[in-house]
């Protein structure tokens, strides 16, 4: 058994080797609309090298709510000879991981941005999720994009300008950002977000984004119960996420990098009862 959650920039693989040890291999990001030969020679790299032919896959996705989009990442998936049991969206497999069969509230903070109200079986209501043109306030790609803007209007300490002028390898930052694969280099800008994060400009930027997420994401769900959250970024900014749920009065849950490793374990699980 395979279990894959895919984000925006990467996707984990879990599974049992050859020896019959659990083994994670971290590699391409799987959206539905990205998928590419390259990703397809990648992917097809690993299934030789691992020996997964045949193995049955679950596949958690981002951009995975429609049936076109499952429908993408299966044909594609097939290609490897591997059984598809499962194509859902990862905030799925983030209520999943965080709450087995019982109901709550769930968000993703990583690439992208995503809440939902799961009740203990299926997800009844999910909010923001919008995609980085029209939404995923708090995400990866919200604090690289308000972070530029800082970075262009010159609101930025020098320490930080410098930091991202290297980060684009002193290039012109507008032509980056704008190619193919810009999105994902406005999201890796968290890094630079996180080194200074204790500098009250980026502080600033970190609960506005915070803050907008509370109020694209949480308020619609109109639910009172802690908000557990699975990401990146809410992984590695916690201190900021509480200090921002705490001003718009939600109570922040347990938090985890990524769900694939709990999701793995529950469907072990499931699959041995």
């Amino acid at each position: 058994m395979i279990v894959v959650e895919s984000g925006g920039t990467k996707s984990t693989w879990v599974f049992h080797d050859i020896s019959g040890q659990q083994k994670s291999i971290t590699t391409v990001g799987l959206h539905p609309q990205e998928l590419s030969d390259s990703k397809l020679e990648v992917i097809s790299d690993l299934i030789e090298v691992e020996q997964l032919q045949g193995s049955s896959v679950y596949f958690f996705g981002a951009g995975c709510e429609s049936n076109e989009a499952k429908n993408k990442v299966i044909r594609f998936l097939e290609k490897f000879s591997l059984l598809v049991q499962q194509v859902e969206t990862d905030i799925y497999a983030a209520c999943v991981a965080h709450l087995g069969d019982a109901e709550g509230v769930v968000g993703i903070l990583g690439t992208g941005a995503v809440a939902a109200h799961f009740d203990g079986h299926k997800i009844v209501q999910q909010t923001s999720g919008l995609g980085y043109m029209l939404g995923d306030e708090g995400s990866g790609f919200d604090i690289g994009k308000r972070l530029l803007q800082s970075y262009f209007r010159k609101e930025l300490p020098f320490l930080i300008v410098q930091e991202i002028d290297a980060y684009f390898e002193h290039k012109p930052v507008l032509h980056r950002i704008y190619e193919s694969d810009g999105r994902m280099f406005v999201a890796g800008l968290t890094k630079i977000a996180h080194k200074f994060r204790s500098e009250i400009v980026i502080q600033k930027i970190l609960n506005r984004s915070f803050i907008d997420f509370c109020t694209t994401a949480l308020q619609p769900l109109n639910l009172k119960s802690k908000v557990h959250m699975i990401g990146s970024v809410s992984y590695y900014f916690e201190k900021e996420l509480n200090m921002a749920f705490l001003e718009a009065g939600f109570q922040l849950g347990n938090i985890e990098k990524e769900a694939v490793f709990k999701v793995f374990s529950y469907l072990s699980n499931k699959n041995n009862t």
